[in-house]
C-alpha cells in the first residue's frame, strides 16, 4: 500500500539533502489526541499550535515530518503537566498494526531474534528518524532506540515511547507475562516513578546513556505461537523492495549508521563503508562531492548525542564521553567548546530538563 505524506504547516527540519529520511508514520501517534482528552485537554488548540490537525492523526499510515511531530508532543507535555505522556502514548499503541510492514513481520517470524532483526532492519521503513539496536552478548541481550535527526525535542518522551512500545513489542511475542531483566531510559528520573514500575514490572535505571531494555539472551531462541514462514517470506519482500524504492541520501544513511555506531559502540569509517557497501576510499570521496566529509558527520552525530544526553540526563561526563567514544571527559570538553563556545556543564546548567 502506498503510504501517504502530510506536510507540516511547521517547515519539516529535514537533515541537509536527505529527502527520505525526518519522517514517521503516525501510527504510534494515533492514540495522542484521546490521550490529551483524558488528561483534560481539548487537542484541537494543542495541535494547532504546533501545525496539525487531529484529523491527520487518524490513519496511521500517513507519514509526518519527525521534527514538528516533536514539537506537538512537547506542546502536549506543557498543556497537560504529564511527565510520562509518552509512557501513556505507548501503552495505547498495537505494534503489529501501527508499525507498518516491519511490525506486521514480527508475528510472523519463526522465533524471537528473527523478529527483533527485522525490526531493526526495517524500523526505517516506520521511522526515518531514528535507529533501533540489538545488541548481545553472552548472557544477555538489549533492544534500543536513538534518535538520529536534530533540532528534536520532547526526546525523553520520545524515548519513554519507544521503551513502552519495545517492551509491548515483546509482550506480544513472548507472552503478556513477559518482563525485561532491566529498563534504561536515557532521560531524568520524573518525580512519579508508579506508572513506570506499573508498567514495566522491572529494575528501571534513569539517567542512561542510551534507551534499551535488557533481557536474557536465550529469549532471541523462543519460538513464536503465531510463526507463519510463508506470510514472513512474503513480507520480507515486500520490506525489501519498499527499501527499493525509498528516496535516501548517501549523507543521511552515513548519519543514521554513525549514530547506530556510537549507541553500539561499533563504528569507524571503514565498519560503515562496509555497511553501505563500499570500500572507504570511496565513501570519503562521495563525502567530499557533497561537501562534507565523514570526519565532519562524525563529529555533528556527536555534538548532537552530546546535547541528548546533557539535556535530558544526568549522566556524568566521564560516561557522556565513553558514549561518544572519546577517551576521557577532557577530550569531550575540549570538543564540546569547540562546537559551541561553552563548556558541556555549563551548556548542561542552561539547557537541562527537569
Amino acid at each position: 500500500m502506498p503510504r501517504k505524506t502530510v506536510q507540516s504547516s511547521v517547515p519539516a527540519r529535514r537533515q541537509k539533502g536527505a529527502p527520505a529520511d525526518g519522517f514517521v508514520r503516525v501510527g504510534p501517534l494515533t492514540g495522542l489526541p484521546a490521550l490529551l482528552r483524558d488528561l483534560g485537554c481539548d487537542p484541537d488548540p494543542i495541535f494547532a499550535g504546533a501545525g496539525f490537525n487531529p484529523a491527520q492523526f487518524l490513519d496511521p499510515d500517513v507519514e509526518i515530518p519527525f521534527v514538528p511531530a516533536s514539537r506537538l508532543l512537547a506542546r502536549c507535555v506543557a498543556a497537560t503537566g504529564c511527565e510520562h505522556l509518552g509512557l501513556l502514548l505507548g501503552e495505547r499503541v498495537t505494534p503489529e498494526s501501527q508499525l507498518g510492514v516491519a511490525g506486521f513481520m514480527l508475528q510472523t517470524a519463526p522465533d524471537v531474534g528473527t523478529a527483533l532483526r527485522g525490526l531493526v532492519r526495517h524500523l526505517d521503513l516506520h521511522d526515518r528518524g531514528a535507529v533501533a539496536t540489538l545488541v548481545t552478548n553472552d548472557r544477555s541481550t538489549s533492544l534500543g532506540y536513538a534518535i538520529h535527526l536534530s533540532g528534536v525535542e520532547a526526546t525523553n518522551q520520545i524515548n519513554d515511547l519507544a521503551m513502552t512500545v519495545v517492551c509491548k513489542i515483546m509482550r506480544g511475542l513472548c507472552g503478556a507475562g513477559w518482563n525485561p531483566s532491566a529498563v534504561l531510559l536515557s532521560r531524568r528520573a520524573p518525580q512519579d516513578l508508579a506508572p513506570y514500575r506499573r508498567f514495566f514490572r522491572a529494575p528501571l535505571h534513569f539517567n542512561a546513556e542510551r534507551s534499551a531494555l535488557a533481557f536474557p539472551k536465550r529469549g532471541l531462541d523462543q519460538s513464536v505461537a503465531r510463526a507463519d514462514p510463508v506470510h514472513h517470506r512474503r513480507l520480507e519482500q515486500e520490506a525489501h523492495a519498499l527499501h527499493a524504492n525509498q528516496q535516501t541520501h548517501l549523507v543521511g544513511e552515513v548519519r543514521k549508521l554513525l549514530r547506530k555506531s556510537l549507541a553500539i559502540r561499533n563504528g569507524g569509517v571503514t565498519v560503515i563503508a562496509k555497511q553501505l557497501g563500499m570500500h572507504e576510499r570511496t565513501l570519503n570521496r562521495r563525502l567530499r562531492a557533497e561537501g562534507t566529509t565523514f570526519r565532519r558527520e562524525l563529529e555533528d552525530t556527536r555534538y548532537e548525542v552530546a546535547r541528548q544526553l546533557l539535556a535530558d540526563t544526568k549522566v556524568p561526563l566521564s560516561k557522556v564521553a565513553a558514549a561518544l567514544d572519546y577517551a576521557d571527559s577532557t577530550a569531550l570538553i575540549r570538543a564540546f567548546k569547540r562546537w559551541s563556545g561553552i563548556p558541556p556543564a555549563e551548556w548542561r546548567r542552561n539547557h537541562g530538563r527537569s
